[in-house]
């Protein structure tokens, strides 16, 4: 008969619920993700073939307003990286 420590056995719960939380993230990221890009679609009516009579999608550029997004995204990003390399012990 085997005995396992109290030690052992939350270690190994804490390893199982570790990689539940990973598979969460995860699909939490996906469907985060999906619904950023399918909604705005959906809610401005935009399909591939186009909006209407033209046949083809009018994309305007705005450089101000992708500039802004980049360094927005730029900005979280270095942020993130910061905060979550600062809890490692090397």
């Amino acid at each position: 008969m085997s005995t396992k420590s109290t030690t052992q056995v939350s270690s190994e719960k804490a390893k199982k619920d570790g990689v539940a939380m990973q598979v969460f993230d995860i699909i939490f990221v996906f469907a985060l993700a999906f619904a950023c890009v399918v909604i705005p679609v959906y809610l401005k009516g935009a399909t591939i073939v186009g909006d209407g009579g033209s046949g083809a999608l009018e994309i305007i550029w705005n450089p101000v307003g992708y500039f802004s997004t980049l360094i927005v995204i730029l900005i979280f990003f270095l942020v993130i990286l910061f905060h979550s390399v600062k809890n490692y012990d090397y």
